[in-house]
């Protein structure tokens, strides 16, 4: 009875203008900066100033179908145990496959090549890993969550597991967010917080033995807060960053007139592109960027607020943290103030599968808004 209740209910409320609107204006914005920050780069290797900005556009098409269909699919019916057996299992095995067999690309074997179409399996696995924990969790009583074995204990096994094909991936950034995700979702879900942090100087010794088991991640490491030391080799990225920052002033020096992008920043069209969005918009455009991400932050904790179950509530939970996550490391790589990790910047990176199923991830959160116990005033 409950069940059908919920249908009606998804079938009776209408898309979240709030929360599609930011969604909508986050991705026009980044199809822009991608364009003006790929340009050069895409003349110069491909004959077409337009190839990724064509390419970005195709994905985000592609994105806002799969993103308005799964807005339609009650999440119930979506973290159901085979679905989510299935998609874990597979999402599992394709970034182990992804290590051994995948293409290789600045000595990291992280994606697979299907018909032509480069594949990221990390990206789905995020969203996986969301719907996982935040199932498990909602299941699970208060007492199993107080507990060491059945609460934190069990969060800590799936962040192990769960991160075994990305150490062979070498990708560093991806295991460390999947590690806020699960100590996110269970945390907000009941687990004690108090045994995480008994555990956290174990957590944080194995995460520094990794980070510096090898000779590239070593000088990233070391360069991240002072690149200059090395300007020319490994800290190159981030001075070149830091260059373009600094050059955009209050205003900008205006879209397309960015000059770091002329071969100075690697691919400025990806993990860079907050860095030329600096520099051709200014302080401006940089505050304009974050301001979108904390009215996203603040809508879909709202969302979560209002969602008619814990189910709901977790995932919305999950999602926004992984949108958030992504945004902080990406701005922290950037300015310097970490070590550069290959994060995407959400909706604004040029990349075809975080794209794709960060809007995904977004069908979601619309499915979990179109099922609130609240009514909402602004209704599409």
């Amino acid at each position: 009875m409950a069940k059908k209740k919920r249908i009606k209910l998804k079938q009776s409320l209408p898309l979240d203008v709030e929360l599609l609107s930011i969604i909508v204006i986050m991705v026009l914005f980044g199809l822009v900066m991608v364009g003006s920050a790929s340009s050069v780069n895409a003349l110069y290797r491909y004959d077409d100033s337009l190839y990724f900005l064509r390419k970005q556009l195709f994905v985000a098409i592609l994105g806002f179908i799969a993103m308005y269909v799964i807005s339609l699919i009650d999440y119930h019916r979506i973290a159901s145990p085979a679905i989510i057996l299935l998609g874990y299992s597979a999402a599992w095995f394709a970034m182990l496959l992804a290590a051994f067999i995948g293409d290789s690309r600045n000595g990291a074997n992280r994606w697979i090549d299907v018909g032509g179409i480069s594949i990221q399996p990390s990206e789905p696995a995020k969203i996986i890993l969301i719907v996982l924990v935040a199932y498990v969790c909602s299941r699970q009583s208060r007492d199993a969550l107080n507990r060491f074995g059945s609460g934190v204990g069990l969060y800590l096994g799936i962040i192990v597991f769960s991160v075994i094909p990305l150490l062979f991936e070498r990708h560093k950034s991806a295991s460390i967010v999947f590690a806020i995700l699960v100590i996110a979702i269970s945390f907000i879900g009941g687990a004690n917080i108090k045994y995480y942090l008994m555990m956290a100087p174990v957590g944080v010794a194995a995460v520094v033995a990794w980070a510096l088991h090898d000779e590239y991640s070593r000088q990233r490491i070391l360069m991240a807060f002072d690149p200059f030391k090395d300007p020319k080799d490994s800290g190159y990225q981030a001075v070149q960053s830091l260059y373009a920052i600094g050059s955009g002033g209050i205003f900008g020096l205006g879209l397309g007139r960015s000059q770091q992008k002329i071969t100075y920043i690697p691919e400025p069209q990806n993990d860079f592109i907050f860095s030329i969005i600096c520099e051709e918009l200014g302080f401006i455009g940089a505050l304009g960027v974050i301001f979108l991400f904390m009215f996203f932050m603040f809508r879909a904790i709202k969302v979560a607020s209002e969602a008619p179950d814990k189910l709901g509530k977790l995932i919305a939970m999950g999602l926004t943290t992984l949108i958030m996550a992504q945004f902080v490391i990406n701005i922290f790589v950037v300015t310097a103030m970490g070590p550069v990790t290959g994060m995407p910047l959400p909706f604004f990176s040029a990349g075809g599968t975080n794209l794709l199923f960060t809007l995904a991830g977004m069908g979601l959160l619309l499915n979990i808004s179109r099922q609130s116990v609240k009514k909402r005033p602004n209704q599409l």
